[in-house]
């Protein structure tokens, strides 16, 4: 009876189990449908915004340089470049909703309008992939590196030898890239590859992001500065003093330097043809110097060691002490140092050029700064006073040689904050070196002018392009200082700035000539 009563209530039991088993197992079968259904579906996209497409990688950096330059350093970390099926792109990574990218592009294609430069457009960011290279050594010992630099070279071929470089990462660091641009994948497997061929010769290799750095070796059809000095030219701060080993020591006039008889020709026709003119006879100075970034030498040297005024073209000298500081951690580069920076140097603001002389302690803590550091490279800077009211300051000075050096050290980022420089130093403004010459439309430049009641200058790079597309940068620097004041300041500035004009424009038919530039 007992046994009878257990086995009904056992069944019973049983039953109910089951039935709460099978409900179970059947919620537990719907969660896991729905955890696949959620799965399979897409979430939400994730917008950026892109701003260029095209086929050659080279073409696209250079418009990526463009979009820093117009929109500012904010959008220079955004900014990447990428690919996809169609080919290479830059994008600028928000992402965002779909809505906020288009209002993002909206607030950005004002100025890119009106700067006359493809507007940006959403793009999913799934739509594109990222771009990576192979990377095989780095460190601040460049010549060690030059010698692993030729070693990997000769193991590869040709075709493969001509995409390495030494880069640049900043002033004192450098690597050794192969830049194919690829997908992380397909760089992967390159890198494989080239593990195979460099089989025993212990020498690391990995996949790394791909970033345009400045090159001090190498060719590369994607380098912004191709022609940078090969690795035997690029210089030590402490071999930096031996640069100007054309020019005879300080105390002797420096002759014409030139590269050939037509050279000398072309010089000699300027000069004629300037003394000619009758304001240039009336107490006036003057130096013309140009000197080739891609051969290291100078094309025309008029001049280059004797001291002028300075005027505003002191402000780059003041930058780089500011810079020198914050490199050293003991000064930081804020929203509102950058500007300042782009209102001394874009706008020529006297009140911010004060500013930042302030800030590194004075003008003869910021000339003793510049002493200590770069003595080597400019022998004849003298910082002696903030700018006066009204601009009238006469007493900080230069010799053309130190524009020359800061340039050549500023295109080759071997200075603190280069890249930084170079953009303000590229914003529109003024310039007696592009505008009003017969420089083609497309050249870069990168300058600063000079004013005073006494002087007119302009120092500066100018960057053509070869009628292949090579970048072929060289700095110039064109300075008429007068000992009074003219009796007719206006057409003394206008008929100045056009001598400048010219020699810019004779010195870019000499490079033409040279490098067969457009």
């Amino acid at each position: 009876m007992n046994m009878g009563l257990h086995g009904e209530i056992s069944g019973g039991n049983f039953e109910s189990i089951a039935m709460k088993v099978n409900q179970i197992l059947s919620l537990v079968l719907l969660m896991l449908f729905l955890t696949a259904s959620l799965a399979g579906a897409k979430s939400p996209n994730r917008y950026d915004l892109a701003y260029a497409w095209d086929g050659d990688v080279k073409r696209v950096i250079e418009y990526r340089e463009k979009l820093v330059a117009l929109l500012g350093p904010a959008v220079d970390k955004q900014l990447k470049l990428v690919g996809r099926d169609q080919g290479y792109g830059v994008v600028a990574t928000l992402n965002g909703t779909q809505e906020q990218a288009r209002a993002a592009a909206e607030k950005y294609n004002v100025k890119l309008r009106r700067a006359g430069l493809k507007l940006a457009q959403p793009i999913s960011n799934n739509a594109y992939f990222s771009l990576f290279n192979v990377s095989f050594a780095k460190g601040a010992n460049l010549e060690a590196l030059t010698k692993t630099y030729a070693h990997i070279k000769g193991s590869f071929s040709r075709p493969i030898a001509d995409k390495l470089s030494i880069e640049t990462i900043d002033f004192k660091n450098f690597m050794i890239v192969y830049r194919c641009w690829e997908s992380k994948s397909a760089a992967a497997r390159i890198a494989s590859q080239q593990v195979a061929l460099l089989k025993g010769k212990n020498i690391a290799i990995a996949v790394i992001p791909a970033v345009d750095r400045p090159v001090v070796a190498g060719k590369s059809g994607s380098n912004l500065n191709p022609t940078a000095a090969a690795p035997h030219q690029v210089l030590s701060r402490a071999q930096e003093s031996g640069l100007l080993q054309d020019v005879p020591k300080q105390g002797k006039e420096p002759p014409l330097v030139s590269g050939s008889a037509a050279t000398s020709h072309w010089m000699d026709s300027f000069l004629e043809q300037q003394k000619k003119k009758s304001w240039m006879q009336q107490n006036v100075r003057t130096a013309w110097v140009a000197y080739d970034l891609t051969n290291e030498t100078y094309l025309v040297n008029v001049n280059s060691q004797r001291p002028f005024q300075a005027a505003s073209m002191i402000k780059p000298f003041v930058a780089l002490a500011f810079f020198q500081l914050v490199d050293q951690g003991k000064l930081s580069y804020t929203p509102q140092s950058r500007q300042m920076m782009e209102a001394m140097i874009q706008h020529s603001s006297n009140e911010a050029t004060n500013w930042f002389i302030r800030k590194v302690g004075g003008p003869a803590q910021c000339d003793a700064i510049l002493k200590k550091q770069y003595g080597h490279l400019f022998k004849q800077l003298k910082i002696r006073e903030y700018i006066p009211p009204g601009g009238r300051t006469y007493k900080n000075s230069a010799q053309p040689a130190d524009y020359i050096q800061f340039l050549r050290a500023l295109w080759h980022y071997q200075l603190p904050y280069s890249k930084e420089m170079l953009r303000v130093m590229a914003l529109p403004g003024r310039d007696r070196i592009l505008n009003g010459t017969e420089l083609p439309q497309g050249t870069l430049v990168y300058n600063k002018t000079g004013t005073t009641g006494l002087l007119c200058g302009d120092m500066g790079i100018l960057v053509p392009i070869t009628k292949d597309g090579r970048k072929v940068p060289y700095a110039i620097v064109g300075v008429v200082e007068r000992s009074s004041q003219p009796a007719d300041y206006k057409q003394w500035m206008f008929a100045s700035g056009g001598a400048i004009r010219d020699f810019s424009s004779s010195v870019y038919e000499e490079m033409k000539r040279k490098h067969n530039l457009l």
